[in-house]
């Protein structure tokens, strides 16, 4: 209930103090205003009472808080000061109770809203001053923000007012006896130290965005926002000088300003602050452009034409140059504006073209980074880019444009849930803010960019992995055609001379040729044993024979003497045999690894098929792999062996103990064994 009091009796105390000035100045003429050197008062007071508004709405949320604190003072000086200024018109003739005190609040207490800028810029939106490096600097930006305030208290009248309304009037309710001359140079001195205070403390804003994290600099960048509102409406004072219109944008700057502090302190992540300021940015820089124009073309106009034209022909001409030629213009201004200062993030199409032109005109990978890097970076405006995509084999292929800075923004780049590389940006600067629709159209672009690239990567690992299976392919016919011609053909030659000589030893001496006989039989085994390994190279018969379960089993009774193997499988049999070879030389090979280095006195093999793939799992209880320990032939086959298949092969070592060798199989999960053979039948 406390903390909802304090916001209504902030916001009850401005809308009672505004219509009060409202309604003094409608009991004062304007003689009485122009006499007393006063305006109406109740526009002050209403800019008052729209910076307390949401001043009160952040103190709602965050009670006590030092920045809405400040702003409900801020706000309720410029309150009291509208009502002042009525007050001071109205009371002034009619010798009413309150006037001196009127003139003094004015003249002498109002200087606290600079001050009070100051003391919100610092305090923003941590609700304390800068820590570290920054606070001395702070605490001597607050003494000079304070100064001017400080010194109007004790100037005397004579200094204060360069002429008073009415000789009786006195202010003087502090002040001291100095003289005119000291009094005057300590009021520009503390003047100058005033305004430098709000220069200092935007620098000190600048500083602390540049160390600040993401959640902070979000926060600062709603109130620099707010500062280029600010600057606008400035701008405009300066070129229409005092008058409603001026008023009016200095009410809309102020009060924008206010709620832009509001909402960085509330909910810094309620709008995209950053296409916020890239947009008010655009728009400004386009403002001023034209406003240039504008006042040109009204200056030539005014030149040529004279007045040798009435009111309705000036009109029409005016019309037919807008439609004709001046509207055209401007867009094309506008559209040039935005270019120069955030590059061609808007022209969303324009930018998907362009990127597509240039990945067409590059051709190795090598070319086509550099080439992404330097298109983000013209096209985006950002000084600094990094781009990385992932290669197949799990290194990283980089390329970066212009100087990498402090401070940068990192953003994966995912394909179907998996991250295919990485975008660096720097991360200050006002061209290296992003919106989320500048992010969103960065990481499409990218993205595409970057799986196109890595798509050139993996056609060349498959252009590689062909030329490594035709290599492997005519490596292993060498080795057939020699294994035949100088192993079996030799045996195969000598079997036939030993039962030539055989038949020719029958009729004379018939024990040397049973002799020859038993020679030759015991070659044509060797022969056969041959014959054999070069089929089981091949393919292992156990496949054909038995079945890639029974065949996984045979493998456990082999090495059962050695430990105790348990083997768990699903149904497999329609697996291609690719698979099934690739499983079965997995399983082998991790058993004879188990029994010659592990220590292991279980181990289980399991073989679980998917629709998609075969996961073969071989754990055993055993000392595991020691961390320092190079990966042998035996482990690099394992891998190779899921490679080929286009699948993956892990060997891990588990909290509990022992090693863990898992692999992934992918198939065709319509392919059948007969489809199989079909096949190769027909390609026969």
């Amino acid at each position: 209930m406390r903390a909802r009091a304090v916001p209504l009796a902030l916001v009850a105390t401005a809308v009672l103090v505004t219509v009060a000035a409202g309604y003094v100045d409608t009991l004062t003429t304007s003689a009485e205003r122009a006499a007393a050197h006063a305006q109406y008062g109740v526009v002050t007071a209403l800019i008052g009472a729209l910076i307390t508004l949401p001043a009160a709405v952040l103190l709602a949320h965050r009670p006590r808080h030092g920045v809405g604190v400040a702003m409900a003072a801020l706000g309720l000086v410029w309150n009291v000061d509208g009502l002042a200024e009525s007050w001071m018109a109205y009371s002034l003739d009619r010798d009413l109770p309150g006037t001196d005190f009127a003139f003094w609040f004015v003249a002498r207490f109002g200087a606290l809203l600079v001050a009070g800028l100051v003391v919100i810029l610092l305090l923003y939106p941590a609700s304390r001053l800068p820590r570290g490096r920054l606070r001395a600097p702070a605490v001597a930006t607050l003494a000079c923000a304070l100064a001017l305030p400080l010194a109007l208290q004790v100037a005397p009248d004579s200094v204060v007012f360069s002429e008073l309304p009415v000789a009786g009037i006195d202010t003087e309710f502090l002040a001291r006896p100095l003289p005119d001359a000291v009094a005057t140079a300590l009021l520009v001195v503390c003047q100058i130290a005033t305004m430098l205070s709000v220069v200092a403390s935007l620098v000190l804003l600048v500083l602390r965005h540049r160390g600040a994290g993401e959640l902070e600099r979000r926060r600062l960048r709603w109130l620099l926002w707010g500062g280029i509102l600010c600057a606008m409406a400035v701008l405009v004072l300066v070129v229409v000088g005092n008058g409603d219109v001026a008023t009016f944008f200095l009410a809309l700057a102020v009060v924008t300003t206010a709620c832009s502090i509001t909402v960085g302190v509330v909910r810094p992540d309620l709008a995209d602050v950053d296409a916020l300021v890239a947009g008010t940015l655009t728009y400004a820089g386009v403002a001023v452009v034209v406003a240039g124009i504008d006042l040109a073309v009204l200056a030539v106009a005014n030149e040529v034409l004279g007045e040798s034209l009435d009111e309705r022909d000036v009109t029409l001409l005016v019309l037919i140059a807008a439609v004709g030629i001046y509207g055209p213009l401007r867009a094309w201004l506008g559209s040039g504006v935005r270019r120069l200062l955030f590059g061609r993030r808007g022209d969303r199409y324009g930018v998907v073209t362009t990127f597509a032109e240039r990945l067409e005109r590059t051709g190795s990978v090598e070319e086509q980074l550099p080439a992404l890097a330097r298109a983000v970076a013209s096209t985006f405006k950002v000084p600094y880019v990094r781009v990385e995509v992932i290669a197949p084999d799990g290194g990283v292929l980089a390329a970066e444009h212009g100087q990498q800075p402090d401070g940068t923004n990192d953003l994966d780049i995912a394909y179907r849930g998996e991250r295919v590389g990485r975008l660096v940006l720097a991360s200050g600067g006002l061209r290296s803010m992003l919106s989320r629709r500048d992010q969103g159209l960065l990481l499409d672009l990218v993205r595409q960019a970057a799986i196109s690239i890595r798509a050139s990567m993996l056609a060349e690992e498959v252009q590689h992995s062909r030329e490594r299976l035709v290599l492997a392919r005519e490596d292993d016919r060498r080795r057939i055609r020699r294994d035949l011609h100088d192993g079996l053909g030799p045996v195969l030659g000598g079997v036939g001379m030993l039962l030539q000589a055989a038949d020719n030893a029958v009729p004379t001496d018939p024990e040397r040729a049973r002799a020859h006989v038993r020679q030759a039989r015991s070659e044509i085994r060797d022969a056969l044993a041959d014959v054999r390994r070069l089929v089981h190279d091949l393919r292992p018969p156990a496949l054909d024979d038995l079945g890639l379960e029974a065949a996984v089993r045979q493998q456990a009774e082999r090495v059962g003497s050695e430990l105790g193997v348990e083997v768990e499988a699903g149904d497999l049999a329609r697996l291609p045999a690719a698979v099934e070879v690739a499983a079965y030389r997995i399983v082998a090979e991790s058993l004879t690894n188990v029994v010659k280095h592990a220590s292991a006195t279980r181990c289980l093999v399991r073989l679980t098929p998917h629709p998609d793939h075969l996961e073969v799992l071989v754990a055993d209880d055993g000392r595991g792999i020691a961390h320092d320990v190079v990966a042998g032939v035996g482990l690099l086959s394992l891998r190779e062996r899921a490679d080929e298949l286009g699948g993956q092969c892990q060997v891990s070592c588990p909290e509990t103990g022992g090693t863990e060798v898992r692999a992934w199989l992918p198939y065709d999960g319509t392919a059948t064994h007969e489809t199989i053979r079909r096949d190769d039948a027909g390609d026969g």
